[in-house]
């Protein structure tokens, strides 16, 4: 299904654009961590950032196009700042060290990840984007798992792909229970991912 997509304004040219536009999507990020993405005005960002209405408007058709940025942003940091060398020598511990990054940076962004949760159920273009990042991590886990099992580490008669699809719920779910509803136990992040790592590794090594 096609995502109808949002028409930019123009960027700045000048440093000083660049920063006022800067100035205004981290001001977006605090208020629609504050308040939620249905409940913020653009006035809201402006006074937060400490411009008026028309500043805003000079960089941004609306707020979503402000919240497309910052969801477009939150995703591509998940991806780029968990990401960890598979270690052939030990799996778990690849798996462990790409969990707890995960995590920490999902902790630090809870804020924006309970904005993404709200609004991926009413936005196609929000949902889309977090889609196609689940495929991402679908995939590099379901190469890692391959890897695993043309080295014999991983047991031959394991699905990669069902696999990388139980780690990857088990992760997600877990961040968006604990860090934005605040349902689970505060455990040490380190050991938390150790647990998940090993709690998979049972099913899957060989």
């Amino acid at each position: 299904m096609a995502v109808e997509r949002l028409q930019p304004v123009a960027s700045p040219k000048t440093p000083k654009g660049r920063g006022s536009k800067e100035s205004l999507l981290r001001a977006a990020r605090t208020v629609f961590g504050r308040s939620g993405f249905a409940a913020s005005r653009v006035a809201d960002i402006a006074a937060e950032a400490g411009m008026s209405n028309g500043a805003f408007y000079r960089y941004y058709t609306d707020k979503r196009e402000a919240l497309v940025e910052l969801m477009a942003e939150l995703l591509d940091g998940l991806f780029d700042q968990s990401r960890a060398r598979w270690n052939p020598g030990d799996a778990i511990e690849s798996v462990v060290i790409s969990t707890e990054r995960y995590f920490r940076y999902y902790e630090d962004n809870a804020d924006l990840f309970r904005v993404l949760h709200e609004t991926a159920q009413t936005d196609p273009e929000i949902e889309a984007m977090q889609a196609e990042r689940r495929r991402t991590f679908h995939d590099r886990i379901t190469r890692m798992a391959r890897k695993g099992i043309e080295r014999g580490l991983i047991r031959p008669s394991l699905d990669p792909e069902l696999s990388a699809a139980f780690l990857g719920g088990m992760t997600e779910h877990y961040a968006y229970t604990r860090f934005v509803l605040h349902r689970y136990p505060e455990r040490e992040i380190h050991e938390v991912s150790r647990e998940l790592a090993n709690f998979w590794a049972h099913g899957a090594l060989a």
